[in-house]
């Protein structure tokens, strides 16, 4: 019945005339070179077969998908669907290739390839059904997250026959790719250690022996911002019915907007460090003993980043106009929805303080522990906006 193609060759399932149903060629699978930077190949276009048996299907090539990379790597297109050629006894259908999905961004967000159009239906009673367009590829991973790509735009119906037949559907968009992740915060450093300890101070009664204050512990970094999600596809358009005789095909259903990506978390407060000892030799009675060190406070908690703003959805395709002396202009599709916002990120923790210095001598005071990072003013990342309607 016509299944004599190879498979793992990239062929499809080609069609003998008067024995059965035959497939366009499938697409060759995306290829980027180094470095990544151009689109992938398209899909192959599908071929067309002359009809001797009712109802006959030509499959469209699809699109190769685009490989994980760096900027800017864009899905292929996906192949035409085939001409089904005239046979006035006969229903013949033409469908079209999917588009290939965007690659994983690296520095960026890939395009979704577009979505094959919908072969010809040259038939008095013939149909076209458009393909899909492929999804976009999600952002990278940075210091801020990136964008998520593009979904790819909804292959255009096919023409309804010469005179009579109905028009092809609109595909619909592809979806937009999600926001990458945010990067978490750095923690802060830890406080110094303080020098020398006290000196000792025996041989004056004018001056105590005091431990170095421990140093303070670095502030947390705050997270990185969530990668806004990638725009929805807009849905292909209808196709027109037949001159005379046939209604339009609806408009694709435009694509979602992706979703925003989540905001970084704040980094972690350093910790306080140590204050230092103090020894004196001192006897000449209190408030000329040693006096250890103050151990240094602990870094406030970074801030979360903020979540990425979702995706705006897709436009809606507009329907294929009807025949002269009959038919509908056909329905228009729906916009596709926005992309929810992403979420914000979690605020660090705060950091330990140091603990105090240990004064020696017979009237020795020790110093006072250091205070713990402030978590007051740290604060969750906002949430990301929602992507508009199309």
């Amino acid at each position: 019945m016509g299944n004599f193609g190879i498979f793992n060759n990239g062929l499809g399932n080609f069609g003998i005339a008067n024995t059965g149903t035959g497939n366009g060629m499938t697409g060759a699978q995306g290829i980027n070179p180094t470095p990544v930077i151009n689109p992938a190949l398209d899909g192959g276009n599908g071929t067309s077969n002359i009809e001797f048996v009712p109802h006959v299907s030509i499959g469209g090539g699809t699109g190769g998908p685009g490989q994980a990379g760096g900027f800017g790597v864009n899905g292929g297109n996906g192949g035409t669907g085939g001409n089904a050629t005239i046979d006035f006894d006969n229903t013949s259908i033409a469908v079209a290739g999917y588009g290939g999905n965007g690659g994983a961004g690296g520095a960026g967000g890939a395009d979704g390839g577009a979505g094959g159009a919908g072969g010809e239906a040259v038939s008095y009673y013939g149909t076209a059904v458009a393909g899909r367009g492929g999804d976009g590829g999600v952002g990278g991973i940075g210091t801020s997250g990136q964008t998520g790509g593009a979904g790819g735009a909804g292959g255009a119906g096919g023409r309804g026959g010469w005179l009579v037949g109905d028009g092809g559907m609109g595909g619909s968009g592809g979806t937009g790719g999600g926001g990458g992740t945010g990067d978490f915060g750095g923690k802060g450093g830890a406080g110094g250690f303080s020098g020398t300890p006290g000196g000792d101070s025996a041989v004056s009664v004018s001056v105590d022996a005091i431990g170095g204050k421990g140093g303070n512990g670095g502030n947390g970094g705050e997270g990185g911002t969530g990668g806004g999600g990638g725009a929805g596809g807009s849905g292909g358009e209808g196709g027109a019915g037949g001159w005379l005789v046939g209604n339009g095909g609806g408009g694709g259903n435009g694509g979602l907007g992706g979703a925003g990506g989540m905001g970084g978390g704040g980094g972690m407060g350093g910790n306080g460090a140590n204050g230092a000892d103090a020894v004196s030799q001192s006897t000449f009675g209190p408030g000329v003993g040693a006096h250890g060190g103050n151990g240094g406070n602990g870094g406030d908690a970074g801030h979360g980043g903020g979540g990425g703003a979702g995706g705006d959805g897709g436009y809606a395709g507009t329907g294929g106009r009807g025949g002269l002396l009959s038919g509908q202009q056909g329905v228009t599709g729906l916009g596709g929805g926005g992309g929810i916002g992403g979420s914000g990120g979690e605020h660090g923790t705060v950091g330990s303080g140091g603990a105090a210095g240990t004064g020696t001598s017979p009237y020795a005071t020790n110093g006072s522990p250091g205070d713990p990072g402030h978590g007051g003013d740290a604060y969750n990342g906002a949430r990301g906006d929602d992507g508009n309607p199309g």
